[in-house]
């Protein structure tokens, strides 16, 4: 009997949090778990959505929802992103995860 696989595809997220001082650090150091800091409250990288649904599960963990928001951008890659800044530039830094 063969069993037929499920390929699992990664979409490139951006995620920006606005959360409480006191639950800052929890919510970052889980995000920086599975994606690269870009600046201050921004993360992006790629994500299948095994690891979306295990991220969300930890980020309800920490978060009040009465207080705290968190936004998912889900873009098919970063070849889709046309992005640029004013001031100082980011830091770079690579997509692996």
């Amino acid at each position: 009997m063969i069993f037929p696989f499920v390929v699992a595809i990664a979409r490139y997220y951006i995620v920006v949090y606005d959360v409480n001082e006191k639950r800052v650090t929890k919510v970052h150091k889980i995000l920086r778990a599975y994606l690269q800091w870009r600046q201050r409250s921004v993360f992006e990288g790629y994500l299948e959505s095994n690891e979306v649904a295990e991220l969300k599960r930890k980020l309800n963990t920490v978060i009040n929802e009465e207080e705290d928001s968190i936004l998912f951008y889900s873009l098919p890659s970063d070849k889709v992103i046309r992005s640029f800044h004013l001031g100082k530039p980011p830091d770079e830094f690579d997509n692996v995860i």
